[in-house]
């Protein structure tokens, strides 16, 4: 298919899924406090917030969130394991969300609090790894904490439970993601990549941000993974590898398959499928993007915010992205990533940074 065709007919089963976009994914930050003072940290997690939501407030939250259609929920902090009503609230989440899952340092996941969170109905959780060696993982996190983080994964699977190793990847651990994988296969977990940014407690640390060059090394990896291993036991940011991924542009462009969520690739799913929540109730997308703009689910209805915003509006509008974004034929199965062009420049629509494509 010539590249004019494609882009018609990505355009036209994008703006279909746009039209139809849907609350599908939440990324709940349960608190801001943590047990841990990770240097990396991203979002600086320290103390709670002095207006964290209450386990009832949450209730109403998981609630309103329900009658949206969202249908998968992740616990995240923070450390959402030193708040003492994780338990209850994940049983809350598990009787009305059919996924739910849990981020964690795994620093609490002794066996007894593994099998409590079980016990309420918790079936995926991913345990933070910052590298496959003890040095480099606690260099981050503190001495000790590499060791916990293995014992966490060996009780979640005692459990029965999925669970992935959550890796995020910058300059310290580069030359360890292939140990890391090899750590994950040995474990026989899955393995969920993720690219280091400068922001919270790392702000200003950007010589630890990957090269493009790095990062289409990474991509172009973890995509052989992929195919080797299965798409389950690998995730990565894989924005880019579409335009080397021809398998996918067929099933995007196939007329036998619909525009919905499991038949279309949006891409950055931010504002589409996707948004956060922090730890007081108030809605945000990725990389902060319209904080304290959308409303708090305390006192506003989802579905009332995802069909009516104005902000959400113009970002599903992909006819709004700048410079290379705007002029790449992959546009609409892409989009970039909004979270790195937000955090260098200030404009969501503007082009991705640190896109490798014909670079």
């Amino acid at each position: 298919m010539k590249q004019e065709e494609f882009l018609v007919v990505t355009r036209q089963k994008y703006n279909g899924a746009a039209k139809k976009a849907k609350p599908l994914i939440v990324g709940l930050n349960f608190t801001n406090a943590c047990n841990l003072k990770c240097k990396l940290c991203g979002t600086a997690a320290d103390r709670p917030l002095a207006d964290e939501l209450t386990t009832q407030e949450l209730y109403q939250v998981i609630d309103n969130m329900v009658q949206a259609g969202v249908t998968h929920m992740s616990f995240g902090g923070g450390e959402p394991t030193v708040r003492e009503d994780l338990i209850p609230v994940v049983r809350y989440a598990t009787r009305s969300i059919s996924s739910v899952g849990l981020v964690t340092n795994g620093y609490l996941l002794n066996e007894k609090y593994t099998s409590k969170l079980a016990q309420a109905g918790l079936r995926q959780v991913m345990v933070s790894l910052d590298g496959a060696i003890p040095e480099t993982h606690d260099a981050n996190r503190g001495e000790g904490s590499f060791e916990k983080a293995i014992e966490a994964i060996k009780n979640c699977l005692r459990e029965g439970m999925s669970t992935r190793i959550s890796f995020t990847i910058s300059q310290t651990n580069f030359p360890e993601l292939k140990d890391v994988l090899a750590l994950a296969l040995e474990l026989d977990v899955a393995l969920n990549v993720q690219e280091f940014r400068a922001g919270g407690r790392a702000k200003g640390r950007n010589e630890l941000v990957l090269s493009r060059e790095q990062r289409r090394e990474m991509q172009r990896y973890l995509f052989q993974a992929q195919k080797k291993y299965g798409i389950s036991r690998i995730g990565f940011e894989n924005r880019y590898i579409i335009s080397e991924d021809e398998n996918t542009k067929k099933i995007c462009i196939d007329p036998n398959l619909s525009d919905n969520f499991y038949d279309f690739c949006v891409g950055c799913f931010t504002g589409i499928y996707s948004f956060f929540l922090k730890a007081n109730g108030e809605m945000m997308l990725c990389g902060r993007y319209a904080e304290d703009l959308l409303g708090n689910l305390k006192e506003k209805k989802l579905i009332e915010i995802w069909r009516n915003s104005e902000i959400l509006k113009q970002l599903r509008n992909r006819e709004n992205l700048k410079g290379r974004c705007g002029n790449c034929v992959n546009r609409y199965i892409c989009g970039g990533c909004r979270r790195d062009a937000y955090r260098t420049t200030g404009d969501i629509m503007a082009e991705d940074p640190m896109c490798w494509r014909g670079r």
